[in-house]
């Protein structure tokens, strides 16, 4: 008698899920030697983001179809007082570890199940880090949210301590990576300025960024960030800001099938805008709940400084649909927000709430375009605005939202 077809199916998909679970032991020593190290009198710690092939090799699931990013997180303990890691400071919607083994759970494998839920929770990093003791262990957080940076917070003697890497993540691809910032500019012609001669600077600035012609018609260039790169990253992945994959046809594909079917593409590419003779060097965004929404940025490296402070020029709105059009080769294109200062407000606010906010200005610099008479960028989109630019002077130390100096309006 022939099996029916569909009892064949069934036990196919038993069989397929009865893989078994069999996980390399590490300690951490597989990614030992790229992990990112940082120290104060009392703390050493050291993190590194795992890629999609070492979570299936060291935790034997596939996190990365569930995005999930593991963290490997190491802090040692030179004093002779308990400490306290924060996981929240690290992913405020953090994964704890049954609620990423119940993602594998199969009914038919209990005792695959358990074995999966005892080795993550053995696995995970511990809240307490013991007097002159060590904890480690994986802390499970969103994957493309700012992937590789990472913040551990530990609260010792009832202060926080916060430390902040860049761990390169084997095999990812984002815009940023294309770019040497160090090689930009040759150091002789980069003129480092005072305040003053920074308003002067920005005000010399064209309007708008350009196309890849040079014809500056494209989003106005609203918003300026003083700050090293990490001070600049760090408090934007803290408010949910994405770091975005580079602009290519890999990606642009990702992107038509994601608007085709209506799904969420949190690192989706930002097309290229051009300013001092080169595409953006760095883009992120905050996605919405699909791809067509979502406030999004591009920045610039500037060829000056503030006080020895890196300056980057920057344009942020946001994308409140997705339109076909002829003026890309692959016919889609985001409809920015016509109200052009709303997403440069919204920016100042997110940064304020981070508390890394030093100084904020509004100085000249786009030009106003009242709502009865907008322009247009280059894709036909219309917009008005107030005509100036923000200022944000950021911090490497976090405070008050009290001690933000308004420095003009």
């Amino acid at each position: 008698m022939r099996t029916p077809k569909p009892a064949i199916l069934l036990v196919t998909a038993l069989l397929a899920g009865c893989g078994s679970f069999a996980p390399e032991p590490h300690d951490g020593a597989p990614f030992r030697n790229r992990m990112e190290t940082r120290e104060d009198a009392d703390f050493r710690v050291s993190t590194a983001a795992l890629s999609g092939e070492e979570s299936r090799r060291f935790l034997g699931v596939d996190l990365e179809t569930k995005g999930v990013r593991p963290i490997w997180v190491e802090i040692e303990n030179r004093s002779d007082r308990s400490a306290w890691y924060f996981p929240i400071g690290t992913d405020p919607a953090y994964f704890a570890p049954y609620e990423v083994a119940y993602m594998f759970q199969r009914w038919w494998r209990w005792d695959r199940n358990h074995a999966i839920a005892e080795h993550l929770l053995q696995g995970a990093m511990p809240l307490e880090v013991p007097a002159w003791g060590t904890a480690r262990g994986f802390v499970y957080t969103h994957d493309g949210q700012g992937t590789g940076y990472v913040r551990i917070q530990i609260l010792d003697d009832d202060k926080v301590r916060e430390f902040r890497f860049v761990s390169q993540v084997p095999g990812e691809r984002w815009d940023f990576q294309k770019v040497k910032f160090d090689a930009l500019y040759p150091k002789s012609q980069v003129r480092d300025l005072d305040f003053p001669s920074l308003l002067t600077e920005l005000e010399k600035l064209p309007c708008c960024a350009a196309d890849e012609k040079g014809r500056p018609l494209a989003d106005p260039l609203n918003l300026v960030i003083v700050g090293a790169r990490r001070e600049v990253a760090f408090p934007l992945v803290q408010r949910g800001w994405n770091l975005t994959e580079p602009f290519d046809a890999q990606s642009a594909w990702k992107s038509v099938k994601a608007f085709l079917l209506g799904s969420a593409y949190r690192t989706s590419p930002v097309s290229p805008l051009y300013l001092f003779g080169r595409p953006q060097d760095a883009a992120l965004q905050k996605p919405r709940n699909d791809i067509d929404r979502r406030n999004h940025l591009r920045v610039w490296l500037a060829p000056f400084t503030l006080q020895g402070r890196p300056v980057w020029v920057g344009q942020v709105s946001r994308d409140i649909g997705v339109r076909f059009t002829i003026h890309s080769w692959y016919l889609t294109t985001h409809k920015i927000d016509p109200d052009i200062d709303e997403d440069r407000d919204y920016l100042l606010q997110d940064l304020v709430m981070t508390g890394y906010l030093s100084k904020v200005a509004f100085v000249p610099g786009v030009g106003a375009a009242p709502r009865d008479a907008p322009r247009h960028n280059l894709t036909g989109d219309p917009y008005f605005t107030d005509g100036q630019r923000l200022l944000l002077i950021m911090d490497s130390k976090p405070r008050n939202i009290d001690e933000i100096q308004l420095l003009i309006r």
